[in-house]
């Protein structure tokens, strides 16, 4: 019998290729490449050569796009940027953790950008809020 431990699939060669540790998720919030899917967009100061667009990555929102749920390590955001979801996302920033609300087709500034200003955030998990 298969037990379903929720962890990224092919996380390790994602770190390697593009720069964002993948922990777990429930498979309702993928990896996309920027020019074909961008549900989600978070904006990084973190630039790596596999990002799609320079300083962004991009996910989409599988299923019935009611709900989703990606644990996952990206330094430096600034930006939280939705499309057709809303997305609550917790975000750590100078040892504080903070949940912020995106509402559909949004946008959030958090960390440097936050208000009020903080120090460089990281983004910890995002939840897609159906």
């Amino acid at each position: 019998m298969a037990v379903e431990n929720f962890d990224y699939p092919h996380a390790s060669q994602i770190l390697t290729e593009q720069g964002i540790k993948l922990i777990k998720g429930d498979g309702h919030i993928l990896v996309a490449d920027c020019a074909e899917a961008a549900d989600i967009k978070v904006q990084t100061s973190l630039i790596h050569p596999g990002q799609t667009t320079r300083g962004q990555y991009c996910f989409k929102v599988t299923g019935s796009g009611k709900s989703g749920f990606l644990a996952l390590e990206l330094p430096k955001v600034y930006n939280i940027i939705t499309g057709d979801v809303a997305v609550s996302a917790d975000v750590t920033a100078d040892g504080t953790k903070q949940t912020v609300e995106v509402a559909e087709n949004g946008i959030k500034g958090v960390g440097v950008a936050g208000t009020p200003p903080t120090g460089p955030a990281v983004l910890v998990e995002l939840r897609v809020k159906g």
